[in-house]
């Protein structure tokens, strides 16, 4: 498959512009719906001046899911949220701000990100965020889709509601017969990602899942009948497996389906007319989830650039009932990784890595904190936040403050 920054190898498409920019102006609500009741504001942080680092592996939450309250600032049309906001929420006890960057840190989670950039980095993992990342001068903001979209099912991937215990994987090998895809002097994108599907086949299996493949020879399968056959499954993941080409770039990159009303960040998508629900985005949570724990994986393991994490609208993520990811794992076009793609070690290694990221995903969304779970203290003093900021705040009904399940592990790299 091409990439972003060339032709489409897959059925791809781009949706239209953003809505043009409106003034600035502020109210305060839940972050889940448009039309929404106002609530108080919550108190700002105070600047914490220490450095951000990040620890590939798993990753303990310190902090409930149970809700609280957020100050929404409306900017350029969309409702957005600040950085000590979203701190306090998720309880990270040190905020930096230097320069228009901002990093949130606790003991084994990161978050930082720069205003003026659509660029965030979560556990040292690199994400394409949906709006822009702003400043109002005190503090830098985030919108509050990328917060539900991104941010909330990557630090608490256990309190998506939906998210099974796997059962099944579907592997989706791009092209294949007559259409080959991207190719270099050794070979085609449609062989190395057979050879690379059936890697992780075999480890899958090992694992004990079962491992259904969209196609396991060198044959021609329509977009959506590999849509229709992964959807047959119950308790399942799909993952699309492709290469990119595009002159000397490299790197790995992988795709989530972009949620309701937000533009595909893949700029070789064609057009379409509107940004409507589809299929895919009954699972947006468990898409980006998945996608970041596979995303995450395979770069810890394989040395390869980080190209992020980012939301599209391709064919076979729009329909497909499961959560899914698309992942492109390297350039064939780069002269010295289409070399290292050649080679039958770097496909057994993606296929492996492939294969342990959907476990590290399985094990993230039914993990379940022991009682020896503590929380981390944090270094201010704040009222507690009272609403999640996927719940509307119209229907919330008031829960136990510890429940059984608390969040106690995040996506990121490694194990």
């Amino acid at each position: 498959m091409q990439s972003s920054e060339g032709r489409a190898g897959l059925q791809n498409e781009k949706v239209g512009p953003r809505p043009p920019g409106a003034p600035q102006t502020t109210q305060r609500a839940s972050l889940a719906t448009p039309h929404l009741q106002h609530v108080p504001t919550a108190a700002t942080f105070q600047t914490m001046c220490r450095p951000l680092s990040y620890l590939i592996g798993v990753v303990l939450i310190c902090g409930s899911v149970l809700a609280g309250e957020w100050s929404v600032i409306r900017q350029q049309g969309r409702d957005y949220v600040t950085f000590s906001n979203v701190a306090h929420f998720y309880k990270f006890p040190e905020y930096t701000r230097v320069s228009r960057t901002v990093s949130l840190r606790s003991e084994r989670r990161g978050i930082r990100a720069q205003a003026g950039t659509s660029e965030l980095y979560i556990n040292g993992v690199r994400f394409f965020a949906d709006f822009p990342i702003l400043s109002n001068g005190t503090d830098e903001l985030i919108s509050a889709m990328d917060v539900s979209k991104i941010v909330e099912p990557i630090l608490q991937p256990n309190r998506m509601k939906n998210a099974h215990k796997i059962e099944t994987v579907v592997l989706d090998p791009g092209h294949g017969g007559v259409d080959s895809g991207a190719s270099n002097r050794w070979g085609t994108e449609k062989a190395f990602a057979l050879d690379v599907a059936q890697n992780a086949r075999q480890q899958l299996i090992r694992a004990g899942y079962k491992v259904e493949m969209t196609r396991s020879s060198d044959t021609f399968v329509p977009l959506e009948d590999r849509v229709i056959f992964a959807s047959r499954f119950r308790n399942a993941v799909f993952v699309s497996i492709h290469f990119n080409y595009s002159g000397v770039a490299e790197g790995l990159e992988s795709y989530a389906l972009a949620p309701v009303g937000v533009s595909s960040n893949a700029a070789n998508e064609v057009s379409i007319a509107d940004v409507r629900w589809c299929s895919g985005n009954a699972q947006d949570e468990q898409n980006i989830a998945l996608a970041a724990a596979v995303h995450a994986t395979v770069l810890s393991k394989m040395s390869m650039f980080d190209r992020g994490v980012k939301h599209a609208r391709f064919h076979v993520l729009r329909n497909v009932k499961i959560p899914g990811v698309l992942i492109e794992c390297g350039f064939l076009s780069n002269a010295a990784e289409g070399q290292r793609i050649a080679t039958t070690q770097f496909r057994q290694q993606v296929g492996a890595a492939i294969a342990q990221g959907v476990q590290h995903y399985d094990a993230a969304v039914n993990y379940r904190a022991t009682a020896g779970t503590t929380l981390a203290s944090a270094r201010i003093t704040l009222p507690p936040h009272t609403r999640s900021i996927s719940e509307p705040l119209a229907d919330y009904v008031p829960t136990d403050l510890n429940p059984p399940d608390q969040p106690s592990i995040s996506i990121s790299g490694g194990e």
